[in-house]
């Protein structure tokens, strides 16, 4: 198994890591092995995940794009940034609770919240708990990847979906629905 040592040493072969590494260098390697440990058995597999973290852009598919090109996802997107910014501290929030919250003042469900902020910041479907990618990636990389998605969705078609998916069944994006005068957000999954 992989520990902060060997994975330090190997990121600064890398050129990820000045020498000697700082501690608050030291305290993200110790969050990344706790969010990728199971994933990266040596320092060659953790390469691509470490690259990805610290890379100031994502690159999100196209259909998982469409998903997301709606009004309500948009506007959410961009309360979690200002969520985001409003933060001291990333590490040891209650995220997916405050991600439901923010959902519930757009109609938008949970999971479908849950999924649009991870498809953003890191344009993939599963992974780490965001708990642990929102200090992983800091304040910085997630504003700017926040903001490359939404800027991606507003020019172009602007939020004009595609009418048919690839399997020539009519696309459907996510779509907020009117919030219930009573309703409570659905537990984070």
């Amino acid at each position: 198994m992989l520990d902060d040592t060997a994975l330090a040493s190997a990121m600064q072969r890398w050129g990820l890591l000045e020498r000697p590494a700082p501690a608050a260098a030291m305290r993200w390697i110790a969050l990344f092995l706790d969010a990728y440990g199971e994933r990266v058995a040596s320092a060659d597999d953790a390469f691509a995940p470490v690259a990805a973290l610290r890379a100031e852009a994502c690159v999100v598919p196209a259909l998982e794009l469409e998903r997301l090109r709606t009004r309500e996802v948009l506007f959410f997107l961009d309360s979690v940034s200002q969520y985001v910014d409003h933060q001291a501290e990333l590490r040891g929030l209650p995220i997916a609770h405050d991600i439901a919250q923010i959902a519930l003042e757009f109609g938008l469900d949970t999971s479908d919240a849950l999924y649009a902020v991870r498809m953003a910041i890191t344009g993939e479907r599963e992974g780490p708990p965001l708990e642990l990618l929102f200090p992983l990636l800091g304040h910085d990389r997630i504003l700017m990847r926040i903001g490359a998605v939404n800027s991606r969705l507003l020019h172009g078609r602007g939020l004009e979906t595609i009418p048919f998916g690839p399997d020539g069944k009519p696309f459907e994006p996510i779509h907020g629905h009117k919030p219930a005068a009573d309703a409570a957000p659905e537990t984070a999954r």
